[in-house]
């Protein structure tokens, strides 16, 4: 008996956590449209323009009725243009159903990238996996939860810009490759949305117990012959962390002492412009 009071009392954290999750991660949590969609005359090229505006700092994937869909980049984006006679022609189209996403799908297999611990060196940490399903998903998705203590700072565990996040307190981190950290269980943010972020800066306070962090993408796989995807379309990943001797991918519960984090950590979505201007002022600083 005491044990099926384990799994419910588990099962009931679980689906707080997703819900949890979703708040932060959802944009259907604005009170307005995060990308509207109009159509507007273009009197310099007498033409008319389908535009997709884009309120967030990360970009979206936007599925149209008649299974198309495009990219749209932070701002406005003309996605169509036809030329009319004048403003009060028909532009052979108008607004239409859509529906957007949270990223855009990688070019290629994102490589995942490398992590660093969300807590200052020095500390100690327990890393703990966990499972996550969805209601409309029969997937299980992965996260990981830190132990941590009310108030104490979180830091990025990899560099990036912050997005609109549908709970202020949450973070969301859009990284180079087009894969998400997304920061969970937080009482405060110390970043705002369109803020460049860099590994291991402040970004965050702890409700207290544990923070959470999941790792995910906009996965082309959920999205049937381009039409508005079926299910959760995004796929999660456990990352490799920096444990100061090599990169791990934690799987089991462990606990650690809190590296430094190596210059190559700091530099791996760096061009070779910065990297050069970063070894170049450390080299001064020494």
């Amino acid at each position: 008996m005491r044990y099926k009071s384990l799994i419910v009392l588990l099962t009931f954290a679980a689906a707080l956590y997703a819900q949890e999750f979703r708040k932060v991660f959802s944009s259907s949590n604005s009170p307005e449209l995060v990308v509207q969609n109009i159509v507007r005359y273009n009197n310099a090229t007498k033409s008319r323009e389908r535009i997709y505006i884009n309120s967030d700092y990360c970009s979206y994937v936007v599925v149209r009725k008649g299974a198309r869909y495009y990219n749209a980049a932070p701002g406005e984006n003309i996605v169509e243009s036809r030329p009319v006679q004048s403003q009060a022609a028909e532009g052979n189209f108008t607004t239409t159903d859509y529906h957007y996403y949270r990223g855009v799908f990688p070019s290629k297999e994102p490589a995942m990238g490398y992590y660093a611990f969300p807590l200052a060196e020095g500390e100690t940490i327990t890393i703990e996996p966990h499972t996550i399903r969805f209601r409309d998903s029969e997937r299980e998705e992965n996260y990981l939860s830190f132990a941590i203590q009310e108030n104490d700072t979180v830091y990025a565990m990899r560099g990036g810009v912050a997005c609109l996040a549908g709970d202020k307190k949450g973070v969301i981190i859009n990284h180079i490759d087009e894969t998400f950290s997304v920061y969970y269980h937080m009482r405060k943010a110390l970043v705002s949305p369109g803020d460049a972020v860099e590994v291991g800066q402040p970004i965050g306070l702890a409700a207290g117990g544990k923070v959470y962090v999941s790792f995910l993408y906009l996965d082309e796989k959920y999205f049937k012959q381009k039409e508005v995807a079926e299910e959760y379309p995004y796929t999660h990943f456990v990352p490799q962390l920096w444990d100061g001797t090599r990169y791990t991918q934690y799987e089991m519960t462990a606990s650690k002492v809190v590296p430094a984090i190596p210059d190559e950590l700091v530099m791996q979505d760096m061009s070779k412009a910065q990297k050069k201007r970063y070894l170049k002022n450390k080299n001064r600083n020494k």
